[in-house]
């Protein structure tokens, strides 16, 4: 009857620590799978290839594309415009502050689009250029019609404002609120008339689009317009940075696709409301104002296509790029670009934790500061529910000698279950009174785990010491050789935890498999690094953890709600001075 009870004891543990394991991971091992096997159900019955150059199919003068159906591509790939090509032609610049739009004369497609507020890379000088595309690959904004593409039709700039432009291109600059029209005019190798007419708002990262067709194209072709996005998988995996296709289809529900999720070619995806490709702190979205199946998603290579669709003889489209930033996404018009950001089953948490983060970083200028206050104000609120499961735990741990002295005496199951039951009862005890406090916290801290991970206000943004970008990994160079400083800290922070946590069980096994976990932690954040900010959190949540325990278990150190406050202003004044130093 004892190994019976040691094997249910290791397989009840090991079912613990599956379920944490779960917890810390879900967002990156467990909901992707999910997704694509709902998007793979989803579009099992449409799944069918499309060629680069795909158009719906209309009903003769229907101002609204019909289902998309397959057509031959624009043009081979070997024949996109080059780098050089493209720069002999020419480029109109427009300076709107917050953004530079450099719109090629070839194509009158965007050569670049440069977020002025960010930078390429932690302490580089160069804009982050929203433009992914190498030589030789489509530019941003094409528009196709049937079986054929604007990427190599010569325009001409010929209004500015209303007012004729001259055919040549501009250099612009316009203030916040300044609108920013450009009309430009080409003829399609079939010989129809286009004008592409791009408007820009100064300060803003929302612009339109608008492409009329001279006469409608043939067989009740429709307008499409394209944003491509050029990323190199191997580039993806070293950088371990998430990149999405997200759409927003017709019924609301958004999705969230990996790009190593998308097959090769496009891929006919219905209607949606939007389409964005991106990461986690930016996004390319191209927005649709037709109700009819209208979105064309895949890839080719390392390129990957997101399309959407006007009517037969015009295409109106807005189109956001820029940071995904919540408040600045809300409020760049009703389109619910907002739900780019993906954070996950528990938004509804992460949003005001987000909110309160910024709130915090508002009073102290530093966003390392404000995470170590978050973390402290959501572990008093907390401490209530802490103290209750701690407190199970104690008394699960007091009468264990009594639970294993039964098995010993008890061989049968039944009679060991009825006299178990009545020694919890007899001594006031639930056993299962620490799973509550714990489930209700898990969102909390998921909510918060997903807040930080997906804050663009901590891209770049600078703590203390070493640490100058709580959007990467923290590394001490010692030697030569990169030091997790923090991921260390906290992973004795959490030996430290589990060996002062009570056990209810008195079996040693047990005991000792818990006391592996911390280990198998800290190697996870060794081997899939994770943002300083997040470890950050982890670190702070666990020292303020062990503080608390250490009241709880013995009430002579006074209450656990007044060291809890007096821990707090330490651990805060020490994380705030070394800012300082």
């Amino acid at each position: 009857m004892a190994d019976n009870s040691k094997e249910q004891t290791i397989r009840n543990l090991q079912a613990v620590i599956l379920c944490v394991l779960a917890t810390l991971i879900y967002a990156q091992f467990v909901l992707i799978p999910k997704k694509k096997a709902a998007l793979e159900q989803q579009h099992a019955a449409q799944n069918v290839a499309v060629a680069p150059g795909a158009t719906a199919v209309g009903t003769g003068v229907s101002a609204v594309p019909a289902p998309v159906t397959p057509s031959q591509p624009a043009t081979p790939p070997s024949s996109h415009p080059t780098k050089d090509e493209i720069a002999q032609r020419g480029a109109s610049i427009v300076d709107l502050g917050k953004t530079q739009v450099s719109i090629s004369t070839l194509g009158a497609r965007l050569v670049h689009y440069k977020l002025m507020d960010y930078k390429s890379q932690l302490g580089a000088d160069e804009p982050l250029d929203l433009v992914d595309a190498h030589d030789g690959s489509p530019l941003p904004l094409g528009i196709y019609v049937g079986s054929e593409s604007d990427e190599r039709v010569s325009y001409s700039l010929i209004a500015v404002n209303g007012a004729p432009a001259g055919g040549q291109a501009v250099n612009l600059k316009a203030q916040d609120g300044a609108t920013v029209t450009l009309d430009f005019k080409g003829t399609l190798p079939s010989g129809i008339g286009i004008t592409k007419s791009l408007s820009f708002t100064g300060g803003a990262y929302l612009f339109s689009v608008h492409v009329a067709l001279e006469r409608p194209a043939p067989a009740g072709q429709a307008v499409w317009l394209e944003w491509p996005h050029y990323f190199p998988s191997d580039v993806e995996k070293q950088l371990r940075i998430k990149h999405t296709l997200t759409y927003l289809e017709a019924n609301d529900k958004v999705r969230h696709v990996q790009l190593d999720q998308i097959a090769q070619g496009l891929q006919d995806y219905g209607t949606s409301k939007w389409v964005s490709i991106g990461d986690t702190y930016f996004t390319s979205a191209i927005i649709p104002t037709v109700s009819t199946p209208n979105t064309l998603l895949g890839r080719e290579g390392d390129l990957f296509v997101g399309r959407v669709a006007g009517s037969t003889t015009e295409g109106r489209f807005y189109s956001y790029v820029g940071p995904k930033d919540y408040k600045t996404l809300e409020a760049a018009g009703a389109f619910n670009l907002e739900r780019t950001i993906d954070l996950g089953w528990f938004s509804f948490l992460a949003l005001p934790l987000l909110w309160l983060l910024q709130t915090l970083y508002g009073f102290f200028g530093n966003y390392g500061v404000a995470i170590i206050a978050l973390t402290l104000i959501v572990k008093a609120l907390m401490l209530p529910l802490s103290k209750a499961s701690f407190e199970s735990a104690k008394k699960m741990q007091e009468i264990a000698p009594e639970i294993k002295a039964l098995r010993e005496r008890i061989k049968d199951p039944n009679q060991l279950n009825q006299e178990t039951f009545a020694l919890y009862k007899r001594r006031g005890v639930n056993p299962m009174g620490g799973c509550l406090p714990i489930a209700i916290q898990i969102p909390v801290f998921l909510g918060l785990y997903n807040a930080l991970l997906s804050a663009i206000e901590l891209r770049h943004a600078p703590f203390a010491l070493w640490i100058n970008d709580l959007s990467a990994p923290e590394h001490l160079q010692v030697l030569g050789i990169g030091v997790p400083v923090m991921v260390l800290l906290m992973a004795a922070s959490m030996v430290y935890q589990q060996w002062t946590t009570p056990n209810p069980s008195a079996d040693p096994t047990q005991q000792k498999m818990m006391m592996i976990m911390p280990v198998v932690f800290a190697g996870m954040f060794i081997i899939f690094p994770m943002p300083a900010g997040l470890v950050l959190y982890w670190l702070v949540n666990n020292i303020i953890s062990i503080t608390q325990q250490l009241y709880m278990r013995s009430s002579d150190k006074g209450s656990v709600y007044i060291g809890t406050l007096v821990a707090s202003v330490i651990i805060f004044g020490v994380g705030f001075v070394l800012t300082l130093i």
